[in-house]
């Protein structure tokens, strides 16, 4: 099963976990509106004329007020489940800091934080999606989470246990667990539950309320009894619907543990990695138990149960260690590992680690690791359709050891004052406008783009901007999108109010020349949507997203996009756009013309395009690819178009394999739009 199919089944277990819900709430309105109706109608059901049975007093007591009785319960469970949700709207960051936990991405504190960071960041490079927010829990547990809605505002949640007691394989064992968890559509779901089950836990806290009340609330213990007895039956109705609720959580959860360690051994190709730290936990005095006061609450988002085992396993969220240990290790025996704690070994498992935490900001400019390139800006890309077809067939959202291995290696090749800059929130912005800066053979653009950015720039982003242009001259175009990646984190902390002047002056830069080139558009593309949680709503107004029609001429689009920006000549990019067409089974499509191809038509076919269904995106970009191929040669500049375009798709795509041998990049032949 691939990212498309899990991404498709995600969809339906949703359906079918909000059928069990329902259900659960259906059952727990039904039972409760019985209850107060009874305790309604309960002075009358003294007198002996009157009905008992269920029937009768909900005919004495009215079929309208049963009903009102009904949707007033609803209304309440429903309002508090909503309540809920907003309050984590904001996604992982909320569940995070509601957990107590400390961003770590722009300033990481020691050794072992920035170790932590690195190994993100890898991955995240490895997978092609913008590198997520990174928290520490100050709790010696061993333990991590992955929360959000979508990766774009996903983040990676790991304990001071963990970041200190495992090695550097273990850690990025439980990472990859942990991106599993965001590539498989799983966060989503993992908060619903949580808002699903709130909605459910107030009908008894409602009930503890009134016990309270009933407690303090009157002088005579006679008037005290009904609302006694009101609490007293809420709080049994209320927490008997959480305990059926909590086991359509567990069992819901426990299977995807599973999967998400198969996942992180295909990533790594270390079985040994996620198993030791599975087997430190069995071995750590704390365990995996997490000390937060809500951490119940966001137990099944946890790499390991963060809950003391109660009710023989039923309400475990997560398999037993000794049986996620012995599926990775068959050989092991409970009890029969030791280790110590990894700190020791840090600074020889991950001299990176060592080397960032003392290379200065500003460091020297002229650092290059030995991996990189003799001429950095040549375009590393050799690739075949088929290599790309490889890809989307198998790596999108599920890279591959090779691809796990290079995210390293893309890591280290970034210079050290790069690096820096994109995890300053100052000099991140500085480093964006350097990528969107044209290089030298486009001069006139070039230096029309800096009078502007001379000109609206803040004197200290410009500053920074002058320090960082020689080495952003001397990268090589497989770097471009990688450096975006990692400047996600640290835009994102931007006060609203910086962020629109910071967003404004990259469209103003953009447009310097009264055009913006294809490749400036993927670039900023890239950037919005790991900035932006859903930048395109506004664009699919009068598009519906049912309409086969409407996806179809989306697609078309997008191919003819392509066609035009690989190819000047309008025959060879009508056979690169028709070869396209024909993979997606379309028949004959006219080719339209490079003046047609405005940006803003651009941006709302991708927008509608994100529409389409997961197990038809695989077909889309491969036709991409075959039209980007058509004629032989895949450069630099097309892989990001490629790759920005299955950005704003939602299926991130990691990078294309470097090659030895390097081929010049071809002059832009980009349609242009005029602003």
């Amino acid at each position: 099963m691939n990212f498309f199919e899990y991404q498709d089944k995600a969809r339906r277990n949703s359906g079918v976990l909000i059928t069990l819900f329902s259900a659960a709430v259906i059952g727990l309105v039904a039972i409760t509106t019985v209850f107060v109706a009874f305790l309604a109608s309960y002075s009358d059901l003294r007198d002996p004329a009157v009905d008992t049975s269920l029937v009768g007093i909900i005919s004495h007591l009215g079929w309208e007020t049963v009903a009102g009785i009904a949707i007033t319960i609803t209304a309440i469970v429903g309002l508090a489940s909503l309540f809920r949700l907003r309050q984590l709207a904001g996604g992982g960051r909320a569940v995070a800091e509601s957990l107590g936990g400390r961003k770590i991405n722009t300033s990481p504190d020691g050794l072992a934080e920035q170790r932590a960071l690195n190994v993100v960041e890898e991955m995240a490079l490895a997978s092609g999606t913008p590198v997520p927010d990174v928290y520490i829990l100050e709790d010696g547990a061993i333990n991590a989470f992955a929360a959000g809605y979508s990766p774009n505002d996903a983040v990676i949640g790991l304990t001071r246990g963990c970041i200190e007691q495992l090695d550097r394989d273990e850690l990025q064992g439980v990472v990859a667990h942990e991106f599993s968890h965001i590539f498989n559509g799983d966060m989503r779901l993992n908060i619903r539950i949580v808002g699903l089950l709130h909605g459910i836990l107030v009908i008894g806290l409602v009930g503890s309320w009134l016990l309270r009340g009933s407690y303090w609330g009157g002088r005579s213990s006679r008037g005290r009894m009904p609302v006694f007895a009101a609490g007293m039956g809420l709080v049994a109705i209320g927490y008997t619907g959480t305990f059926f609720g909590n086991l359509i959580k567990s069992a819901v959860s426990r299977q995807r543990e599973y999967l998400a360690d198969a996942s992180a051994v295909q990533f790594t190709r270390n079985k040994q990695g996620i198993a030791g730290a599975l087997k430190k936990i069995a071995q750590h005095v704390p365990g995996s138990n997490l000390q937060a006061t809500n951490a119940s609450e966001f137990s099944h988002m946890y790499f390991a149960s963060g809950l003391k085992a109660s009710f023989a396993g039923l309400f475990a969220t997560h398999p037993p260690l000794d049986a996620r240990i012995t599926r990775l290790d068959p050989q092991w025996q409970t009890g029969a590992y030791t280790g110590e704690s990894s700190i020791a070994a840090m600074a020889d498992s991950d001299p990176a680690a060592v080397s960032h935490m003392h290379s200065p900001h500003n460091a020297t400019s002229g650092e290059k690791p030995a991996s990189a390139a003799a001429d950095t800006a040549s375009n590393p890309y050799q690739a075949t359709l088929a290599d790309i077809v490889e890809v989307v067939d198998n790596n999108i959202a599920n890279p591959s050891h090779q691809q796990c291995a290079q995210g390293k290696v893309l890591l280290a090749e970034i210079p050290s004052l790069l690096k820096a800059a994109a995890h300053d929130p100052f000099a991140a912005r500085a480093l964006v406008y350097g990528l969107l800066i044209a290089d030298e053979k486009a001069s006139v653009h070039r230096a029309a783009q800096l009078d502007l950015l001379a000109k609206i720039a803040h004197p200290a982003v410009l500053r920074e901007f002058e320090k960082l242009a020689p080495e952003l001259a001397q990268i090589g175009t497989h770097l471009r999108l990688p450096l975006l990646d990692l400047c996600i984190p640290a835009l994102k902390s931007l006060a609203p109010q910086q962020f629109q002047i910071f967003k404004r002056n990259v469209i103003k830069l953009l447009r310097a020349d009264g055009k913006i080139e294809i490749w400036e558009w993927a670039l900023y593309r890239v950037l919005i949507h790991g900035l932006e949680h859903n930048p395109d709503r506004h664009r699919k107004l009068g598009a519906t997203k049912k309409s086969t029609k409407v996806l179809a001429d989306a697609h078309q689009f997008l191919l003819a996009t392509m066609a035009h920006a690989d190819c000047s000549d309008y025959l060879a990019a009508k056979r690169a756009f028709e070869a396209g067409v024909h993979l997606l089974g379309m028949g004959a499509v006219a080719l339209p013309a490079r003046g047609d191809m405005t940006l803003q038509r651009l941006d709302k076919a991708v927008a509608i395009a994100r529409d389409t269904p997961a197990l038809q995106k695989p077909a889309l970009l491969k036709a991409l690819a075959t039209t980007m191929s058509h004629d032989g040669i895949v450069d630099g500049r097309e892989v990001e178009l490629l790759r920005a375009i299955a950005d704003c798709l939602d299926c991130p795509m990691p990078p294309l394999t470097l090659t030895a041998a390097a081929q010049a990049t071809r002059p832009s032949q980009a349609p242009a739009e005029t602003a």
